[in-house]
């Protein structure tokens, strides 16, 4: 069987690979690197932002929540849904008719530069974490299902190698149509797969009666579900590789028809990673958590196997490349070109593709070091939850001075730090005293706005 399964992730690997090498002779100028010359079509709009929000956690985190806390797990998901479906209806604002590229061009329209380039660096540090995520994620699948052929770290190294070098090759058409690779294969594996232990175990029915296994707030409790799905939607409204992938469409109704199919799609996914955890809770009630869907591997035939691997393995690239070039994009354009003031497009072509090999072996690196990462992503989405706030506010609240803007987002920082420090992560979420400051420096924006135009 890992013989099978080898065959079937090196023949996998080419397909993307040589996908990469094809798709270079179209990313021959930086616009077409970062954002595919603005040419993208529905379709690949779709598979773009199905793929950014069926990742690791989406698939393999999904199972393991399911596993733990029932179907109620689905709400950690339901923000990023409610999001999308927001940031498509205001999509308009968000691109405002300009050249956008990033969260800065959003930022910027509203706020004075510091304030900009300090949304970027969060945004940025926020997307870098992701890529590790998503290269840790691929270690620990590919660890569990080849386990003594693979080990974690080589499995961190080839997931890492993989994504980065096809994205190097062809830019954000590389990741538009090795997403369309992943996103057949994903849904086409995880259908098969899933459809197959659910009918053939059983274990739904088994488990009806089981507790908080299909209730709808589980032992998560209403309050924990509707945090998960808040934290959840104010990452995912603003987020990077979704201004990316909304800036690459041809026009802007292409743009928000895709993100809403690319959501539809994503969706049913992720409830079937959910009903596949819960049979993992029937079958294997003693095993790991976090091993729940690929423990399932083992219940399915050898045909059916090989497509299930590797619709575990792909979430962790079709998220990984997104989050990579929105990264590489924002560094870019945002930092690295108006730093060094390169006007050359070749220069900068070449820069495009340095940073994005340079950002994906920093993340690899950096998973060396970091073995909570999938727990700990929704303390680092504060940092996006702030510029939520600041964006919104300038959006519906208007008048309110830059310097307030500025402050929410030192302070927001200032505040995670003191929170991990005195550890009291580990008794309120970072996220309710952030909102909470937030709220109440932009209100003082609001009142200071009202009263300045009053004088006027």
């Amino acid at each position: 069987m890992k013989g099978l399964y080898l065959f079937a992730i090196a023949a996998y690997i080419c397909i993307l690979w040589l996908t990469g090498i094809f798709v270079t002779r179209r990313s021959r100028s930086s616009d077409a690197y970062l954002i595919a010359s603005r040419e993208l079509s529905v379709p690949f709009i779709s598979v773009l932002i199905a793929g950014t929000w069926i990742g690791g956690v989406s698939i393999v985190g999904m199972a393991q929540g399911s596993f733990i806390h029932g179907m109620s797990a689905l709400w950690f998901q339901a923000g990023i849904w409610v999001a999308m479906f927001v940031t498509a209806a205001l999509l308009g604002r968000i691109l405002s008719g300009k050249k956008t590229y990033s969260i800065l061009d959003v930022v910027g329209g509203l706020y004075d530069k510091r304030t900009t380039k300090a949304a970027g660096v969060l945004q940025l540090a926020f997307s870098i974490w992701v890529v590790t995520m998503q290269i840790v994620g691929g270690g620990a699948i590919l660890s569990v299902l080849m386990k003594g052929t693979v080990s974690f770290r080589e499995g961190m190294v080839l997931t890492a190698v993989v994504f980065t070098l096809y994205n190097v090759m062809g830019g954000f058409v590389a990741t538009a149509y090795t997403n369309l690779i992943h996103i057949g294969a994903i849904v086409f594996g995880i259908f098969l797969g899933g459809f197959y232990v659910i009918f053939s175990t059983g274990g739904l029915g088994a488990m009806a009666g089981d507790g908080h296994s299909f209730t709808v707030f589980g032992d998560l409790g209403a309050v924990q579900a509707m945090s998960w799905a808040f934290i959840n939607f104010t990452l995912g409204v603003l987020a990077q590789p979704v201004i990316n992938t909304a800036s690459s469409a041809k026009t802007l109704t292409d743009g928000k028809r895709g993100i809403i199919i690319g959501n539809l799609i994503a969706i049913p996914v992720v409830v079937m990673a959910a009903l596949c955890g819960i049979i993992a809770k029937y079958r294997f009630p003693e095993i790991n958590s976090l091993a729940a869907l690929p423990a399932l591997i083992a219940i399915v035939p050898p045909y059916i196997a090989v497509f299930f691997l590797i619709s575990m393995w792909a979430p962790l690239m079709s998220s990984g490349s997104p989050f990579l070039m929105g990264a590489t994009t924002l560094a870019v354009k945002g930092y690295i070109v108006p730093f060094l003031g390169i006007e050359n497009d070749r220069k900068v072509l070449m820069i495009s593709r340095l940073t994005t090999l340079a950002i994906g072996g920093f993340s690899l690196v950096l998973g060396f070091f970091v073995r909570e990462i999938l727990r700990e992503v929704t303390w680092l989405a504060v940092f996006l939850s702030a510029i939520v706030y600041i964006v919104f506010a300038g959006w519906f609240l208007k008048g309110i001075g830059s310097v307030y803007a500025f402050l929410a987002l030192f302070g927001t920082v200032v505040i995670m730090v003191l929170s991990f420090f005195t550890g009291m992560h580990r008794v309120v979420h970072p996220l309710w005293p952030v909102t909470a400051y937030v709220a109440v420096v932009m209100a003082f924006g609001f009142v200071a706005g009202k009263k300045k135009t009053g004088r006027s």
